[in-house]
């Protein structure tokens, strides 16, 4: 495969270990049609075949033309062209030149000159018919199409072109030895070479052997490279009297993704299962292993299809930053090129055209290629010969891309793009796929209610996006999306953040936090002035129940202003934080007035995040603290003002810690509901919870036990203690009122505090497996 080997958009050339060549129909022309009639195409070649198999000495072209479309007639003319050559070299027919079949047919040259990709179809026609010949005489021969042929061939790295993996396929079968080899099973041949599964005699182990052209840097990139999810060289070595490399790496027993694709596409139910069955196949196939001896790991047959994409789409992720991180960039991410190993793990394979920074000599363009159907936009554009852009151009954002059409042909079962509806030249198939890309269009089949698929298709979309800057900026990010993903009651916490009142909450994030916080104290505030009114005022003078209306109303403004001071002082930088990211979201950044404009960044993510965490107890301090306060202040106003014994100065002061302790537990659990269901998500997109984030959430889990005491158990106390001080129907009936919206309101406090519980729960065991994979992946 040469620089920038033209192919259809729906091509993926098998390169991997398990993949047989399938070649692809080619079809161009410099005329742009919307679509290509495939069919019409298709019987012309066909006819032109079984034409050549009957007679051998070569039919007529212009007998297998279409005369009615003058687009579909040069394009049939192209694809007959190609295999006209391919016959007349492996024949005793006379070979032509593309400058004979030009002179036969005019208007294979209209109207930009003779196709780029007859020239580099006939070169390797050529090279593979043992010619002598070399990219300077096509320039010679084609000098106005200079600049793609120079595109194409990579000049300044002619020796990419040498025998493909079909021509090597024919060339060595299994039961050879090679070396210190015996070929036991092809296991695939690509456009670099063949692999085999053989017996390296000196080790007495098995291996995947790639033998291909003495060229490219994928050993070196490789060597580079050890991580669980990337397929591992063991060494190389050459052949020089055959201009041969043998690579032998890591067997991975289970097949190829592409396989598990293909059966998912045909079954009615997609679960962990349909994985099980292809590498209980794929192990089965090899004949030296049995697929009972190795169990799956993480019960992945049991998990829904979703989940298997995130476990899948996760360890391939870790793998792309891994190799991201050393200056390698894949290039060629497709299901052809993702092994399984026989316990289910992913492994990323096929570095042949990938880019290592490391590698001496190597450049961005020497062995760029890839499979277009999988292409970035940038990348697409790279690809085009008349394109500015370049391929040291690219970065991690085109794997990103690439891995998010792998993903979301997985779980959907087609590409997220109808690249297969254009039709044209090369130029013009790179153009209409690019702009497929940049005016979206993947949209899932049907829209699911399941939280887990609705986050999937969250994360897959961003990796989609046409514009670099949209996407996720590394692989890691994606990796640990995908793992938050793996937790169902995570990802029900991620998607329903953006849905109903959360999404109101994350818009008006000041408004929300302080209705959390002081709204509870209202009804708590009113009922404390009737128990008190009644209870204690109306058994003191009559002057003093003026007096203690006007110092409610007093101390209620000061205590109500001080509340919310504090809660606007305390919730300013996460309301900052939340604002910006609704800038960027596209959702109302609009606040109360009495927030800054111009706060600048008042921390980082995390500290933002752990801020969030600790505002339920600073809510409960608070209000807890005022009830104390106003319970001192009224008897001693009272007591000035009027005079009053000390038993109802030690009545007021109980009744009003009573209400302040059961009043202070409801604003806890709201504010910590609101946190962890609405702003935690919002704050951890773009990074994984830290260990003071995990810290604060155990103390979080264990403070809403002590809430849960003080908005069950006071009341009960407080209502003993007060109830036993009363001796009138009417100082008791409100404290009975209160008795029974007590324990309606403990139910619904109970209800949140499991709820809260299951959601810390979920949060932490997703912070320790994304800690666990990092562990082990880096």
């Amino acid at each position: 495969m040469t620089a920038k080997p033209f192919m259809s958009p729906s091509s993926d050339q098998p390169d991997s270990q398990h993949d047989t060549h399938q070649p692809t129909s080619q079809a161009s022309s410099s005329d742009g049609v919307d679509a290509v009639d495939w069919d019409r195409l298709g019987s012309y070649v066909e006819s032109f075949l079984e034409a050549w198999e009957a007679d051998g000495f070569g039919p007529l072209l212009n007998e297998h033309l279409p005369h009615d479309d003058i687009a579909l007639r040069r394009m049939t003319l192209i694809e007959l062209i190609k295999v006209d050559l391919e016959y007349r070299h492996n024949s005793d027919g006379a070979a032509l030149r593309l400058e004979d079949y030009l002179a036969e047919h005019p208007e294979l040259g209209q109207p930009d000159g003779m196709p780029a990709e007859l020239i580099h179809e006939e070169f390797h026609i050529r090279r593979a018919a043992g010619e002598s010949v070399s990219g300077q005489d096509c320039l010679k021969r084609f000098p106005d199409k200079a600049a793609e042929i120079g595109q194409l061939f990579q000049l300044e790295s002619t020796s990419n072109m040498e025998p493909s993996g079909t021509t090597l396929t024919e060339a060595f079968q299994p039961g050879e030895r090679v070396g210190d080899f015996y070929l036991m099973s092809a296991l695939g041949a690509g456009a670099f070479g063949s692999v085999f599964l053989a017996r390296q005699e000196s080790m007495q182990r098995l291996v995947a052997l790639k033998i291909s052209g003495d060229r490219g840097s994928e050993g070196q990139t490789l060597a580079q490279l050890d991580h669980p999810h990337i397929v591992r060289v063991h060494d190389q070595t050459r052949l020089p009297e055959q201009n041969l490399r043998l690579l032998y790496m890591q067997f991975a027993a289970g097949g190829t993704l592409q396989a598990v694709i293909k059966t998912a596409n045909s079954a009615e139910l997609k679960t962990g299962r349909i994985v099980a069955e292809c590498i209980a196949a794929a192990v089965e196939k090899t004949g030296v292993l049995s697929a009972q001896s190795i169990p799956l790991k993480g019960g992945i047959a049991d998990k829904p299809w979703s989940e298997v994409t995130c476990q899948l789409g996760m360890e391939l992720a870790h793998a792309l930053h891994y190799a991201h991180g050393r200056g390698i960039l894949h290039r060629d991410i497709k299901p052809a090129n993702v092994l399984l190993e026989a316990n289910g793990a992913a492994k990323l394979a096929d570095f042949n055209i990938s880019f290592s920074s490391a590698t001496e000599g190597a450049t961005p363009a020497a062995y760029f290629g890839g499979s277009l159907a999988y292409m970035s936009p940038e990348q697409l554009q790279a690809f085009d010969p008349t394109h500015a852009t370049k391929p040291e151009d690219l970065d991690a954002r085109a794997d990103v891309f690439s891995l998010g059409v792998l993903l979301w042909e997985l779980f959907y079962g087609k590409r997220p793009f109808d690249d297969e509806a254009i039709g044209g030249s090369m130029s013009d198939m790179l153009s209409g796929m690019i702009k497929l890309r940049h005016d979206g269009g993947s949209e899932p089949p049907e829209r699911s209610a399941n939280a887990v698929e609705q986050q999937l298709f969250r994360i897959l979309s961003r990796c989609l996006a046409p514009d670099p800057d949209d996407r996720y900026q590394t692989a890691n990010e994606v990796a640990r999306e995908l793992g938050l993903c793996l937790q169902p009651r995570v990802a029900q916490l991620m998607h329903c953040s953006q849905a109903g009142w959360r999404r109101l909450a994350i818009a008006w994030p000041l408004a929300a936090l302080l209705f959390a916080a002081i709204f509870p104290h209202v009804p708590a505030a009113m009922f404390n002035y009737v128990y008190n009114e009644r209870a204690i005022v109306k058994q003191l003078s009559a002057e003093a129940e003026p007096v203690f209306t006007r110092f409610v109303i007093a101390i209620n403004v000061v205590a109500f202003s001080i509340g919310f001071a504090c809660c606007i002082w305390f919730t300013r930088p996460i309301v900052n934080r939340v604002r910006k990211r609704n800038t960027r979201s596209g959702l109302p950044a609009t606040t109360a007035s009495s927030v800054p404009a111009n706060s600048g960044d008042e921390g980082s993510l995390s500290s933002i995040r752990v801020r969030t965490l600790r505002y339920s107890r600073f809510v409960t301090i608070l209000g807890i603290s005022e009830w104390i306060i106003a319970g001192m202040a009224y008897p001693i106003a009272l007591n000035a003002a009027e005079g009053m014994d000390l038993k109802w100065q030690a009545h007021f002061f109980v009744s009003l810690l009573v209400c302040g302790l059961v009043a202070a537990a409801y604003p806890f659990f709201l504010t910590a509901t609101l946190a962890i269901r609405a702003f935690i998500p919002a704050l951890i997109r773009n990074g994984q919870l830290t260990a003071q984030d995990q810290s604060e959430l155990h103390r979080l889990s264990e403070q809403s036990i002590w809430s849960l005491y003080l908005a069950g158990g006071v009341p009960a106390v407080g209502m003993m203690i007060l109830l036993s001080t009363q001796d009138t129907a009417a100082s008791k009936f409100p404290l009975q009122v209160f008795s029974v919206l007590g324990a309606v309101g403990f139910a619904f406090v109970l209800s949140l505090a499991k709820s809260l519980q299951s959601d810390i729960e979920a949060l932490l065991e997703s912070a320790r497996l994304l800690a666990e994979d990092a562990a082990v992946l880096n």
